[in-house]
């Protein structure tokens, strides 16, 4: 019998639960973080996009952010978590959507059998310029009537409907500052497949997928819920998406045990004064 590898044996002690139960009361303090940081290099946590970045750069991370996510996969079928989307648009039948951080389109196509996208309705998405460039020219030979593309968050300010779906861990700032550069409060907003800790503050880590790094924001649950309140909505519905997660293996504590979604509503009576933008 061949001797156990020394990485697999390294990978069983720090997967055991009395290592595991260490590393979280470690990782409980700012300075047991910054301790463990120093182990886990590029795979820590931090606290905002720039010291995420910072302690990428020994990686020499060649791709693109722009070249990644739109090369990601166009028809990967539906989700769990796809559904409760669908069952809400269905509902709701929105006239102008705004799909914020969706690559070339993708759930435009995937939904498309699903939903009435006849006009007048308005399917816009917005992403990097790199990526609407190559979603033109993709709806092009395709039958996407309803379907435009934008890089100016302006574009999205008739909007009635704000899907965000597997992005908004890329955006860093506050939602009041995204409706604000958007100038209006949509009626209806869906956070989907969206990395939510049960911890107090959000924090950041890189993901790492081929040859980029890039800055993920795992955004505290409840402190995004009472965002979304302060700016007038309420919470309507919230599902999870059980296929997904996230393992940390020095941060046991700051693992996500699965990814998220909710629906959120503005209140009637913020939904009548809905002319000024929110204050960043």
């Amino acid at each position: 019998m061949q001797p156990a590898q020394t990485p697999d044996v390294l990978h069983r002690v720090i997967g055991s639960q009395p290592v595991r139960n260490a590393l979280s009361w470690i990782g409980s303090t700012d300075s047991g973080v910054n301790l463990l940081n120093r182990v886990a290099r590029e795979r820590g946590i931090y606290a905002t996009f720039n010291e995420a970045q910072e302690a990428a750069k020994h990686l020499n991370a060649k791709g693109h952010e722009a070249e990644l996510l739109s090369q990601l996969p166009l028809n990967y079928g539906l989700r769990m978590s796809d559904y409760p989307v669908l069952v809400w648009l269905n509902q709701v039948r929105p006239q102008r959507l705004f799909d914020f951080g969706g690559s070339v389109g993708n759930l435009y196509y995937l939904y498309k059998d699903y939903l009435d996208l006849s006009p007048p309705f308005s399917w816009i998405v917005h992403d990097l310029p790199e990526v609407v460039e190559r979603g033109q020219s993709l709806a092009a030979t395709r039958d996407a009537s309803t379907l435009s593309f934008s890089s100016q968050l302006s574009d999205g300010k008739d909007c009635d409907f704000f899907l965000v779906s597997g992005a908004l861990q890329f955006w860093e700032p506050s939602m009041a500052t995204l409706f604000a550069a958007m100038g209006t409060r949509p009626e209806h907003v869906i956070v989907n497949r969206s990395p939510l800790t049960e911890r107090k503050l959000s924090y950041v880590i890189l993901d790492i997928i081929g040859n980029a790094a890039l800055p993920k924001m795992i955004r505290s649950r409840s402190g995004l819920i009472e965002e979304f309140e302060s700016l007038g909505y309420e919470r309507v519905a919230d599902w999870i998406e059980p296929e997904r997660r996230i393992t940390l293996t020095f941060y046991p504590g700051y693992e996500v045990p699965n990814y998220s979604g909710l629906y959120f509503r503005l209140k009637k009576a913020d939904a009548l004064g809905n002319g000024n933008a929110p204050h960043a």
